[in-house]
């Protein structure tokens, strides 16, 4: 389920009202990857985030 799929952070969000800028208008959500040291889904390993066995 959620631990199959490389995951990423939120590092920051914005707001641009920006109509002639690089980002144009609308939310902006600036994401880095999850490292393999700082998994912190991985790390708690609840039940919930485990992928189901094939039946």
């Amino acid at each position: 389920m959620l631990l199959r799929d490389d995951r990423y952070r939120v590092v920051d969000s914005w707001f641009s009202y920006d109509h002639h800028g690089v980002f144009d208008d609308g939310l902006h959500i600036l994401l880095e990857p999850v490292t393999e040291e700082d998994d912190r889904l991985r790390h708690l390993a609840l039940d919930c985030f485990q992928q189901e066995p094939d039946a």
